[in-house]
C-alpha cells in the first residue's frame, strides 16, 4: 500500500491564507480559552480553579496563549453565590486548533466532569490563539494526518465515533454552553460548535463543512446543522463545501450574533454569561432538558447513522479517501502563482 504524505500545518495554513480558495479545508483538533484579566468590575466571579485535565495554566488573554503540548484546558470560576461557570478551551496552537483522537478523549473526559459539577450554571467553550496570527482559528477540524493513516472500517468507526462522543459530551452538559468562535471554524470544530447552545463569533471567523473536499462525507453532529440553519443551507454546506464568512453565518442564523474583535466579543459574552447566571438555576437546567426532548425527536438515528456512513468508505480500504487525500496534498506541493 502506498504511503500518503500529507502536508504540515504551516503547509496547509498558507493555502487557507490565499485568497483565491473558496473552499476551505479542515485540519483538526479543538482548544479553550480562559479570560481572567478582565476588568474587576466585568468579572462575575471570585475565584479561580483549574480542571485537573489543564496540562499547564492558561496565560491570561488569548492574545498571549503561547506554544506548548497539545491539550484541553479548563477552568472553574466560583461567584460570590458559591455558584459556578466554567471555561473549557482547545490548546493546539501549531496546528490550528485541529482535534486528534487523543484531545477528543479528552474533551470528552472534561465535559462529562463539568456534568457533574451540582453548582455549574453556564460553560463557555473556546480555543487559544493561534501560533500563525494571520490565521487565528477556533478549531480547523479533524486531524487530517490521523484519518490519512485509517486502514480498515474499525479503524475508520473507533475515530469517528471519537468526534461524536466528544459531541455529545459537550451537548449533553446540563448548563447553557455558549462557543466563542475565533477564526477558522471547520468540520468537527463546526459539529462542537453545533452542539452548543449558543454561538457567537468574531466577523472574521469563517465556517466550513469541507468534508467532500477530502472524500468522506460530513457526519456525527452536522446533522445539528440543519435544525440550526435549515436543510438548504445545510445542503450547500456539505455538498458543495463553500466556506461563510462571519456575516453569512449570522444572516442564516449559524451564530447568533457576530462582532468586530476579540474585545468586543468577550465584552458582550461577559454580559450575556452574567445574564445567564443570574437565572433560577433549577429552572435553567429544567428548561435545558425541556429543550432537548424538543429538539431530538429522530435526531440520534442521524446522528448514528453517521458512524455508518464514514466506516463505510473503509470498506475498501480507504480507495477514495486515500485518493482525494492524496490530491488535497498534492496541492499544496504546487508553487503559488
Amino acid at each position: 500500500m502506498r504511503s500518503i504524505r500529507v502536508p504540515s500545518v504551516r503547509r496547509i495554513s498558507s493555502f487557507l491564507a490565499r485568497p483565491s480558495v473558496s473552499v476551505l479545508p479542515r485540519t483538526a483538533q479543538c482548544y479553550f480559552l480562559a479570560r481572567e484579566s478582565q476588568p474587576t468590575q466585568q468579572r462575575h466571579f471570585t475565584k479561580t480553579t483549574r480542571c485537573r485535565q489543564v496540562a499547564s495554566p492558561p496565560k491570561p488573554q488569548e492574545e498571549n496563549e503561547g506554544e506548548g503540548q497539545p491539550r484541553i484546558g479548563c477552568t472553574i470560576t466560583t461567584q460570590p453565590d458559591g455558584s459556578e461557570t466554567a471555561k473549557i478551551y482547545i490548546a493546539n496552537e501549531a496546528r490550528l486548533n485541529s482535534l486528534g483522537s487523543n484531545l477528543l478523549q479528552t474533551l470528552k473526559k472534561t465535559c462529562h466532569d463539568l456534568s457533574s459539577r451540582e453548582k455549574l450554571r453556564v460553560v463557555v467553550f473556546t480555543s487559544a490563539r493561534t501560533i500563525d496570527t494571520k490565521i487565528p482559528a477556533f478549531c480547523a477540524g479533524a486531524n487530517i494526518r490521523e484519518m490519512a493513516a485509517l486502514t480498515s472500517q474499525d479503524e475508520a468507526r473507533k475515530f469517528i465515533t471519537g468526534i461524536r462522543d466528544a459531541c455529545q459530551a459537550l451537548r449533553d452538559i446540563p448548563v447553557v454552553t455558549i462557543a466563542r468562535i475565533h477564526g477558522l471554524c471547520f468540520g468537527a470544530g463546526l459539529e462542537l460548535a453545533a452542539s452548543c447552545d449558543f454561538r457567537y463569533a468574531t466577523s472574521d471567523s469563517r465556517f466550513s463543512m469541507p468534508e467532500v473536499v477530502l472524500g468522506i462525507p460530513s457526519v456525527v453532529q452536522a446533522r445539528l446543522l440543519a435544525n440550526i440553519i435549515g436543510w438548504q443551507k445545510t445542503k450547500e454546506l456539505v455538498y458543495m463545501g463553500t466556506h461563510l464568512d462571519g456575516a453569512a453565518a449570522a444572516q442564516c442564523g449559524l451564530i447568533d450574533q457576530g462582532y468586530k474583535g476579540p474585545g468586543e466579543l468577550d465584552a458582550a459574552l461577559d454580559e450575556i454569561v452574567g445574564n445567564l447566571v443570574s437565572q433560577g438555576p433549577q429552572a435553567m437546567r429544567a428548561q435545558k432538558r425541556l429543550v432537548r426532548l424538543w429538539e431530538e425527536s429522530d435526531l440520534q438515528i442521524g446522528v448514528d447513522a453517521g458512524v455508518d456512513s464514514f466506516a463505510s468508505m473503509w470498506k475498501d480500504g480507504g480507495s477514495e479517501p486515500k485518493e482525494y487525500m492524496k490530491r488535497f496534498t498534492e496541492r499544496q506541493r504546487k508553487p503559488k502563482s
